[in-house]
């Protein structure tokens, strides 16, 4: 008779490779999106919900700059002087990136050609 047990092993993963496992997954999730953070260091509008069909909407600046609070939702690293963190991790907001008439007041020297 044969002693050899023929079935697969079953996989297991140690206790320390099962949190790297979950580190890494939840450093990928929160990674932002290009178009939050691709808009450069001026003071712009930007929409972090940009492409999502469903949330786009809440981060379109027709609708933030329009509404009762005036206010936009700019890339983090921007030169708006009344940058605010919002509510959700890697947002930012200020009043004074809706402000088309002050734009170019508060933008950097070298980004003044494009705003004109």
């Amino acid at each position: 008779a044969d002693n050899i047990d023929h079935t697969s092993p079953a996989l297991t993963m140690s206790p320390i490779n099962t949190a790297l496992v979950f580190l890494l997954f939840g450093a990928f999730m929160c990674q932002p999106s290009d178009a939050q953070y691709g808009g450069g260091f001026g003071c712009e509008c930007t929409n972090p919900w940009l492409g999502q069909i469903f949330s786009e909407h809440k981060g379109d600046p027709a609708n933030t700059c329009y509404g009762p609070a005036e206010f936009c939702y700019v890339d983090c690293r921007s030169d708006c002087r009344d940058i605010r963190p919002a509510k959700g991790r890697g947002r930012c907001w200020s009043k004074l990136a809706c402000r088309t008439d002050i734009a170019a007041d508060i933008a950097p020297i070298e980004d003044l050609g494009r705003r004109i």
